[in-house]
């Protein structure tokens, strides 16, 4: 276990304990660091590096939680900070054309709504600007749909992706819905940047009805292109106070009221020049090459996973 005394931080950082099992105990050494810690920078210092993807990245050193081996930063934005810091995101194609990421979207809808899903009552968490809700609601017509999403940049774009459905709202936070009995609960890439997904996740235990489906995509830590590049993989940024693996996802469905049905890796879409030039990004490699390549996209299963699971009837 890390003697914390011996490890300086900057005290701005809001220290944590681990997300999942409440344990204060982590690894002795970070299992992954950037060469700039952010947990050694100032506020307002780290706070320029939010966004983007650099070839020096910085984020806040991940370690293992000795007991549950959850991958979180121990220290990490506060929700004040936080709150600054996703006021104004851009929508989350990081630069990628909308058609491709749309396939991504589709795939992930069709996943979820292929076993019987029942999706009357819609609840997606993190919708951005509403690419998988435009699927769900293509194929199952919900007739209430709801959405978490405090980011008023992509508010126009979300509301257009649910236009025909009977009852739509939008809410910045879980406490303000004013639907509840959901069936259906989505949310893509979210719980990797909540600070307590555990509590999030049982307020929407609450609000969702027997027999509810929950379905949630999140990074692989546990994945092969983590072990190739290392601290170079895009999801080690500051964006993400925690990842999962397999067996850390679904211990987090189970303390929160949510019983796991399949858990499996998924199937995104890219450009081919666009996942060349990001590779090469990343790598801090200067880009001579995508631009030769043909216009082409293409499936892959790069290193998420996706899951649905049920409510259970008590926590």
């Amino acid at each position: 276990m890390l003697s914390e005394s011996m490890y300086e931080v900057d005290p701005v950082w809001l220290r944590r304990d681990c997300p999942i099992c409440g344990s204060s105990k982590f690894s002795s050494k970070p299992e992954s660091s950037a060469r700039k810690p952010a947990e050694k920078m100032s506020w307002e210092e780290a706070k320029g590096y939010f966004i983007g993807l650099r070839k020096d990245q910085v984020f806040f050193s991940y370690f293992r939680c000795t007991d549950c081996a959850l991958l979180y930063c121990p220290w990490y934005f506060t929700r004040q900070q936080i709150g600054i810091l996703y006021s104004e995101m851009p929508d989350n194609t990081m630069g990628e054309d909308k058609s491709t990421v749309s396939k991504t979207q589709s795939t992930y809808a069709k996943w979820i709504v292929r076993d019987g899903a029942d999706s009357g009552a819609y609840l997606e968490v993190g919708p951005d600007i509403g690419l998988v809700s435009r699927e769900i609601i293509a194929l199952s017509s919900p007739k209430r749909v709801s959405f978490i999403e405090p980011n008023l940049s992509v508010r126009e774009e979300l509301m257009d992706s649910a236009s025909g459905v009977e009852s739509v709202e939008v809410a910045d936070f879980i406490e303000n819905l004013q639907n509840n009995e959901f069936t259906l609960i989505v949310g893509v890439h979210v719980y990797d940047h909540l600070l307590n997904p555990i509590e999030d996740l049982k307020n929407i235990h609450m609000r969702a009805g027997a027999g509810a489906n929950l379905s949630i995509v999140v990074h692989n830590e546990k994945s092969i292109l983590r072990t190739v590049l290392k601290a170079k993989w895009p999801p080690f940024c500051l964006q993400h106070p925690q990842l999962y693996n397999p067996k850390t996802l679904s211990n987090m469905l189970e303390k929160s009221g949510w019983s796991p049905r399949k858990i499996e890796r998924s199937t995104n879409w890219y450009h081919l020049k666009y996942f060349v030039g990001m590779g090469f990004s990343v790598l801090g490699v200067k880009d001579k090459f995508s631009q030769f390549l043909p216009d082409v996209e293409f499936p892959i299963r790069l290193g998420n996973l996706i899951c649905l699971a049920v409510k259970k009837e008590s926590i």
